[in-house]
């Protein structure tokens, strides 16, 4: 039985570890909480992030930070998985330096799972890892990425993703590996493009989520969604994105669902907002991170020193980072200067 490490017990991460284990892949997965870590091994259950679903006996063995020398001797994977927000990203790596040393020399791949911009860097999460990992790891790094909300994977629906790697040699590989009856997996050579939808979109669907919050209906929405989308797509050309990656699974397919989906953190934190609440009640209030606040941050200095013009972005920010009223910003946005649409 092939050995996959998942670094992270969150909602995605368990999700990713329980598809891949129901394969037939003996999973170990590191979590940050001592709770969760114990629940796992007892039970073979994560109710804190994915409520009543078990993993196959004997397929999961946890383990946290205190235990991190024991496992370092047994765990010997093929494949690790980044499931860690991008805010923490460089921590945990750096936490775990020396276990994933000793631990991960024979790992084929490492693929990151999570979407979002470091703020204080501005790099992607692929960058973060090609930074810290070990040299033998550096040219392995692949990001998964697509609407691919956790609750909907795990009642079985149908769904696509799409695995990207600058390394090629990887990319059939992992797609078979993360793969189903139930989850599809396309490759994709542009993994700047693809980090980039996965990271920008969460920030189009705080801006839907206000939409929501204000009352606004399907045409609002659907405004969001299609401009929200042209400055994803701008954004990322000038860092050397693919268009035709911003039309497909991780930019269009995964936008759509993040604008849209009730399960969406990202939507839901722009409709408290909206009914009024302060961005760090709401913050403190998630058990879950919603990647697009901190992303907000990053992309708004990003496009401000390239000076592209990000309406939808800006207003998101303004919101978030001045304080700003939301139906000013609404006013602000809407009387913005006449153009072309291209």
């Amino acid at each position: 039985m092939k050995e996959i490490l998942v670094i992270g017990s969150g909602s995605w991460g368990t999700t990713i570890a329980l598809m891949l284990a129901q394969k037939g892949y003996r999973i170990d997965i590191w979590s940050f909480e001592e709770a969760v870590e114990e629940e796992l091994n007892r039970y073979g259950t994560n109710k804190k992030y994915i409520g009543e679903y078990f993993f196959p006996a004997d397929s999961i063995y946890a383990f946290g930070t205190d235990k991190i020398d024991k496992a370092a001797d047994r765990i010997k994977p093929c494949l690790v998985i980044f499931a860690v927000p991008s805010q923490f990203i460089r921590s945990v790596v750096l936490k775990l330096d020396d276990f994933i040393a000793k631990s991960c020399k024979n790992a084929f791949a490492v693929v990151s799972v999570a979407k979002g911009i470091e703020k204080e860097t501005n790099l992607r999460i692929s960058q973060i890892l090609k930074e810290l990992l070990p040299d033998y790891l550096k040219d392995k790094i692949a990001a998964l990425s697509g609407p691919n909300i956790s609750s909907e994977i795990l009642r079985k629906l149908p769904s696509v993703s799409t695995i990207s790697s600058e390394n090629e040699s990887i990319l059939g590989t992992l797609q078979k590996i993360f793969s189903s009856d139930y989850f599809r997996v396309y490759t994709n050579k542009d993994i700047i493009g693809v980090e980039l939808c996965g990271a920008l979109k969460n920030i189009i669907a705080i801006a839907a989520g206000l939409s929501d919050g204000l009352g606004y209906g399907s045409n609002t929405k659907a405004s969001i969604i299609t401009r929200g989308l042209f400055e994803l797509e701008k954004f990322g050309r000038n860092y050397g994105a693919e268009s035709r990656t911003f039309a497909g699974i991780a930019g269009m397919g995964d936008l759509i669902t993040t604008c849209v989906s009730y399960a969406s953190r990202n939507r839901l934190v722009g409709e408290r907002l909206a009914k009024g609440e302060n961005i760090d009640s709401i913050k403190n209030s998630m058990s879950m991170v919603a990647e697009g606040i901190e992303t907000t941050k990053a992309v708004y200095d990003m496009s401000g020193k390239l000076k592209i013009e990000l309406p939808i972005i800006k207003c998101v920010y303004d919101i978030i980072y001045k304080n700003e009223n939301v139906m000013k910003s609404v006013e602000l946005l809407m009387g913005r200067s006449f153009k072309s649409e291209y």
